[in-house]
């Protein structure tokens, strides 16, 4: 049974919609831990476990040496306690290598755990010490292997470095120094100068190895930050690419400054940007600014780095756009379509009063993503060819005589090139609402050419004509009144179509929990495809779920 939605619940939805989706892009304070923090933390827990493997194998072999030293050089010397120590150890180094790969903890943590092992190790070296030679014994060089492990496999500044040597360092005389109050034949040696010397001149490569592997584990942490810089755009940490157009790329950025995700739009350029093509990146910024939809996306930003990288950000999205859903997963139901249809109105409502054209509506542009309970939420992306009048004059973003859009969904008289106007972007709407019912286009060619010729002189086939019965004759009706070749004869404006779809949506037919079950449907196939042996995996038809980019 179908019915409209009055006004009034139009306004409520609209409200609650505004309300959920500031809801979602301001997480309380505290929320997330600054990106930086998160980097840090990362690359710390990586470390740790790199060095503590490199320890699984060179401790445990060190174990023949005690052997060798019990049976053949200290044959009074029992090698259970080394056995002992050996073991505790090695399960010491296996506790805080698991330790390290909880994400929940921080880096301080982990580096103190880390620090604890290395130092059981000196201790335990040096009681080894004391009955393989004592003041002189050669386990001194394997206190050495120890610090040189602990400073060079953990990249930290200099000064922090050698910092964490020191306590290993100073092991071997303070457990020396101890055991000469206990031992005679230690306390000998330290008041044998002949001992002091032999001890000495090995003892200075102890320290040694903590300056060499500080300098070593410098190095590496300076060539990090370096990277690690590179990839920051003022206050903006950049993750990971998210798309690429023409003369524009788009990324996953990190705001360490209001702490959340964007897409950070830059314009590429090798030299100083062309002065054309950056007005039309800063007027892109300016209209979508302008526009507080929640349907339209959100422009937080725009601005240009130190050297001289001009950016957009804009809120991250994550979902799928309407053609990769479709190709994905074929015509839409009826309900579902004309719900996309009137959410992309509402958000070109608010943009064509305020004097803005999108001139590039497609299902490409159409962004779905989730707000709050509602897993279908729609978003129009990318103004880059937008057309703003202000004040009776037009502010062009593209040269003036060049087509704008995209020739599959371009109005008649765009295509003749007329200058394009708000009926022209309900021409591509109703494109697009065409290919959501079909799967198809409207017109078909091999050339943009073609598609013109198309757009100004042929009539399109009703959907229910390539779709069947499942497509309601008002529906066929609305959809060919949008594609109406004058636009005289198509609805006037946005509101006008909206007003129009609003009696035909049949909210029973495709429910928010009917939205939920298809995205975790669509979920769980990308799983199984993911999981699937490489013998059997299917390629997607481009219809993966991503995050939005502006092209």
């Amino acid at each position: 049974m179908k019915r409209a939605l009055p006004r009034e619940a139009l306004r409520a939805e609209r409200a609650a919609s505004s309300r959920m989706l500031r809801e979602r892009e301001s997480p309380p304070v505290g929320t997330r831990r600054s990106e930086s923090t998160v980097h840090d933390s990362e690359r710390v827990r990586r470390a740790v476990r790199r060095a503590l493997r490199v320890a699984f194998w060179i401790w445990p072999a060190f174990t023949l040496v005690d052997v060798f030293m019990a049976t053949v050089l200290y044959p009074a010397a029992p090698v259970w306690p080394c056995l002992v120590m050996r073991s505790i150890e090695q399960a010491l180094a296996v506790a805080v290598y698991r330790l390290a790969g909880r994400p929940a903890l921080s880096a301080r943590v982990v580096l103190l755990a880390y620090d604890a092992t290395f130092l059981t190790a000196a201790i335990f070296i040096s009681l080894m010490a004391i009955q393989f030679g004592g003041l002189t014994s050669a386990y001194m060089h394997g206190l050495s292997i120890v610090v040189l492990l602990r400073t060079a496999l953990v990249p930290a500044p200099f000064g922090k470095a050698l910092l964490a040597s020191a306590p290993m360092v100073l092991a071997f005389p303070a457990i020396m120094g101890a055991a000469a109050v206990f031992s005679p034949s230690i306390r000998a040696s330290w008041l044998d100068a002949t001992a002091l010397l032999t001890a000495a001149s090995d003892y200075i490569f102890v320290p040694a190895s903590g300056v060499v592997g500080a300098l070593s584990s410098h190095v590496v942490w300076a060539a990090q930050q370096q990277v690690y810089q590179a990839r920051k755009l003022g206050r903006y940490r950049l993750e990971a690419p998210i798309g690429k157009g023409g003369m524009s790329e788009v990324w996953l950025a990190w705001d360490e400054t209001l702490q959340r995700d964007v897409a950070l739009k830059l314009l590429r350029t090798r030299d100083a940007p062309d002065p054309a093509v950056l007005k039309r990146f800063e007027q892109e910024a300016h209209a979508a600014s302008k526009l507080s939809d929640p349907h339209t996306i959100r422009i937080f930003d725009f601005g240009a780095s130190d050297d001289g990288i001009y950016y957009i950000a804009m809120e991250h999205l994550r979902g799928a756009d309407l053609a990769a859903i479709v190709r994905r997963h074929g015509p839409m139901p009826v309900a579902r379509a004309l719900r996309f249809a009137v959410q992309a109105c509402r958000s070109l409502i608010e943009a064509h009063e305020a004097g803005i054209i999108h001139r590039d509506i497609k299902p490409q542009n159409l962004f779905v993503t989730r707000v709050g309970d509602d897993h279908d939420f729609l978003k129009l992306l990318d103004f880059g060819v937008a057309r703003m009048v202000e004040g009776g004059q037009d502010a062009e973003l593209t040269n003036s005589g060049m087509l704008c859009g995209t020739p599959a969904y371009m109005a008649p008289e765009v295509c003749r090139g007329d200058r394009a106007d708000a009926r022209s972007d309900l021409y591509a709407l109703g494109g697009t609402l065409y290919f959501l019912l079909t799967g198809e286009l409207p017109f078909e060619g091999s050339s943009s050419g073609q598609l013109f010729v198309s757009h100004m002189t042929k009539a399109p086939h009703a959907p229910s004509a390539r779709r069947g019965p499942v497509v309601p004759p008002a529906v066929d009706r609305l959809v060919l009144k949008c594609l109406a070749k004058d636009p005289r004869h198509r609805f006037q404006s946005a509101r006008a179509l909206c007003d129009a779809i609003l009696p035909l949506v049949d909210e029973s037919a495709w429910s928010a929990a009917d939205a939920e079950r298809f995205w975790i449907a669509d979920r769980a196939e990308k799983l199984g495809q993911l999981e699937a042996p490489p013998g059997r995996l299917t390629p997607a038809t481009g219809g993966s779920t991503r995050t939005a980019s502006a092209r």
